[in-house]
């Protein structure tokens, strides 16, 4: 699965990647500036274009969560995520008997037309740092996560080597993520240096996304200011 990552809330540039080939649209909360209610309908705008919708959050939160869920997104990207955080990712998220999510007649279920308790959407692992490499074994045995998505500038920044994508110690740390994660549930998010960090590196995963909306925008601009 390849996806585009959005950080302006913006229709006009969600609909400009819907018009892709790519797969999903990831909405980023975590570095971007989207309102409740914008975020509402930008996901209903990539549903609707027969793509997934995708929203990193910065830590769960319990009203932030039941709005998505509600919302009918296809996942939930949680960022920088810690063992601690698993317990309650299970409760808020899951439909009894497996978590304590409530019931409502909403988007995800057409309103009440569609099954109830479906438990679909996906839930996705960000790991971003040493410790959270250290934790995959235990994180992988909640058996909660469908995805498990390396963020490489702040991993290498963890280390003291940010942006060094031939460093030593990131390549290992890659390494012990690789054997800890089967192929089709790695997923990555590849911001800078994308061509050859995605096809000598992370071409095989599961989950790919893709450059930013700002930074293709200001690359774009770079390249008009060179004419």
């Amino acid at each position: 699965m390849k996806a585009l990552w959005q950080q302006i809330p913006s229709t006009e540039i969600t609909k400009i990647y819907c018009n892709t080939d790519f797969d999903a649209v990831v909405l980023d909360l975590e570095h971007g500036v989207f309102n409740n209610e914008t975020l509402y309908s930008l996901i209903q705008l990539i549903n609707a274009s027969n793509k997934l919708s995708f929203v990193r959050v910065t830590e769960p939160s319990k009203s932030q969560l039941r709005l998505l869920l509600d919302s009918n997104v296809s996942g939930i990207i949680f960022s920088t995520l810690e063992i601690e955080q698993t317990d309650k990712i299970k409760e808020w998220c899951l439909y009894p008997p497996l978590g304590k999510r409530g019931q409502g007649l909403v988007s995800e279920n057409n309103w009440g037309d569609d099954k109830l308790q479906l438990n679909k959407v996906k839930l996705i692992a960000q790991i971003e740092n040493k410790e959270s490499i250290n934790q995959l074994s235990n994180i992988v045995k909640t058996d909660l996560f469908d995805y498990y998505v390396l963020g490489p500038y702040d991993l290498t920044a963890d280390l003291g080597c940010v942006a060094d994508w031939e460093n030593k110690k990131y390549l290992e740390l890659i390494d012990k993520f690789n054997k800890e994660i089967p192929i089709e549930k790695r997923g990555v998010h590849i911001v800078s240096n994308i061509e050859n960090e995605y096809r000598n590196k992370f071409k095989s995963y599961g989950f790919v996304a893709l450059g930013m909306d700002t930074t293709i925008v200001k690359s774009g601009i770079k390249n008009l200011e060179n004419l």
